[in-house]
């Protein structure tokens, strides 16, 4: 059962992380000024994108692992 709702909320996580970026991204192709777009992509939309896709990728790790032959054993050591 638990990891039913571990993939459910990896799920959750993967549709939020695809959320954001497009949140961030728009944002960023407002501005006034290619100037002012090259400097939000540099400080904002990289950072946030590199975080996001670190945790993406975290969540199908994990998910893999769970959903392994050993992943009753790895839930339990936990």
């Amino acid at each position: 059962m638990i990891q039913f709702a571990l993939s459910l909320l990896m799920v959750l996580l993967c549709a939020g992380g695809v959320l954001l970026l497009a949140l961030v991204l728009a944002w960023q192709e407002r501005a006034a000024s290619p100037d002012v777009r090259r400097q939000r992509l540099l400080y904002l939309v990289l950072p946030v994108a590199s975080a996001v896709l670190a945790l993406l990728l975290g969540a199908v790790f994990l998910l893999m692992t769970i959903w392994s032959p050993q992943g009753a054993d790895i839930l339990a050591s936990l």
